[in-house]
């Protein structure tokens, strides 16, 4: 059996990202774009995809589209056929695409849950599980899940969100230890507040939408920052990327005293909840 290696070059790698056309997902598409690699971007947002395409494009880079609900798999079973007939089978594959949630655990309607969940987790696995077969066959590749810090620390009040997030952090650790004996490298990601837009699409429930807003603007990097840092552990095969310092050093503290963690995580819950309505 092959043992996991890293990518180190990435030029003329297809390199699928869903949640392409915008954020996160736009960021990283530039940044494979200026590695040298071809682009194929997922997303259910048509006129965004198109955007991020134009934009690969007009610095002389190639870049395919391919419009999905990710929620949906028969959607993600037919990108993926379509994908590999049109393109060929991607080098890489990150998963990018999420939607964020702040609300009051006893306020979160079931249907929000399933639909939070469903395309940060489910999502993942859907996209994971019709693309790896391809990369297991010619015993290469590396897939990259963007998780968040909420994967690695709770987030009071989203919880869902948190959840969701958690589930891909185990998710990608049990498959890149499963994955090395095929040559395919994972590598999980996990930022804090990125800008982006789904800080300003953010669901939020009993919460008043602009104050959130405006403290996720607050403490939110750079994503092209973030991108540098994706695409530099992808390289290295890095098995996780925390993004910016300060997450590190707070998943550091709770790792190093768990009850103290405890006692941050409640004040800071009894602080965000002045906000509640």
């Amino acid at each position: 059996m092959k043992r996991g290696r890293a990518v180190q070059e990435l030029r003329g790698k297809k390199v699928l990202v869903t949640g392409g056309a915008s954020g996160i997902g736009k960021a990283l598409a530039m940044r494979f774009c200026a590695e040298g690699s071809e682009l194929v971007l997922v997303d259910i947002d048509e006129e965004g995809l198109g955007k991020t395409a134009r934009a690969i494009e007009s610095l002389g880079g190639k870049a395919s589209v391919y419009q999905a609900d990710l929620m949906d798999r028969s959607q993600v079973e037919l990108m993926h056929a379509r994908v590999k007939e049109e393109v060929g089978s991607p080098d890489v594959v990150v998963n990018v695409a999420g939607i964020a949630l702040v609300a009051p655990f006893e306020e979160i309607p079931v249907d929000v849950w399933e639909r939070v969940i469903g395309l940060n987790l489910m999502g993942y696995v859907y996209v994971t599980h019709y693309f790896l077969p391809d990369m297991i066959a010619r015993g290469s590749g590396h897939i990259a899940n963007v998780a968040s810090a909420a994967g690695l620390f709770g987030m009071p009040f989203q919880a869902p969100y948190s959840a969701a997030k958690f589930g891909v952090v185990g998710m990608s650790e049990v498959l890149r230890w499963e994955m090395s004996r095929y040559g395919i490298g994972v590598t999980t990601v996990c930022p804090g507040a990125i800008n982006t837009p789904i800080v300003e699409k953010a669901t939020c429930i009993g919460f008043d939408d602009a104050k959130v807003r405006r403290n996720g603007y607050a403490i939110a990097a750079s994503p092209e920052r973030l991108a540098q840092a994706v695409v530099r552990g992808i390289k290295k095969d890095r098995a996780l990327v925390v993004f910016p310092r300060f997450v590190r050093a707070i998943w550091w503290l709770k790792r190093m005293s768990p009850a103290l963690g405890d006692v941050l995580g409640k004040g800071f819950a009894r602080l965000f909840d002045w906000q509640h309505k």
